[in-house]
């Protein structure tokens, strides 16, 4: 398969990379990638799936994609930082590439647990990650030619020495893209909560 990995800088970009790599031709988007693109830049975007042409899977794994302030300090501008990247910008990737993607392709998307776990700076945060995980559920039934769409929604991320209640690895992190790329599975969370998956919300 040819898969685009966009944050493939980050850590959970370079574990799927490091997964998924000897087996598929994997197309890297980052600053020092493959190709570079403005993913909250309609034009970038296009001229990304030009140059790329048709693929089988997508997934986005960029990072600071949010803010993390407490509510008390939030401007416009802090809500307007994570609207931009943590929702349109991924909303619009499936726009713009459904054409480019080819027939059973699938797209992965992330979110997060702060929507259902949140804290005292996640309210510029945690309302995008809900709104990602609905627009998934909405539209993944709704897309043409057997693409497929999902969303994995992972805790922070550690390393192996510190994981624990609530914090997972980037290797399992990255096995939730994968089980989304190599499934069968439309319009579904990828809920790896670290634990915290079938315990009550705070």
């Amino acid at each position: 398969m040819k898969i685009i990995i966009m944050g493939t800088s980050g850590i959970i970009g370079r574990e799927i990379v490091r997964a998924m790599s000897p087996q598929h031709d994997i197309v890297q988007v980052s600053r020092n990638g493959d190709v570079q693109v403005d993913y909250t830049d309609t034009q970038s975007v296009q001229d990304m799936f030009e140059a790329v042409g048709a693929f089988d899977a997508l997934v986005v794994a960029v990072g600071n994609d949010s803010l993390f302030k407490v509510y008390e300090d939030l401007a416009d501008d802090d809500f307007v930082y994570g609207f931009q990247r943590k929702f349109l910008a991924q909303i619009n990737l499936v726009r713009t590439g459904t054409p480019y993607a080819r027939d059973g392709a699938s797209f992965t998307l992330s979110s997060g647990y702060l929507s259902d776990y949140p804290n005292p700076a996640s309210a510029a945060t945690g309302p995008f990650n809900a709104a990602v995980d609905s627009f998934v559920r909405t539209v993944g039934p709704l897309l043409p030619r057997r693409i497929r769409l999902n969303v994995v929604s992972p805790a922070p991320v550690v390393s192996s020495d510190q994981v624990g209640r609530g914090t997972i690895t980037a290797a399992q992190a990255a096995a939730g893209y994968i089980q989304s790329i190599e499934g069968t599975m439309n319009g579904e969370i990828l809920r790896l909560w670290g634990g915290l998956e079938n315990e009550p919300r705070p």
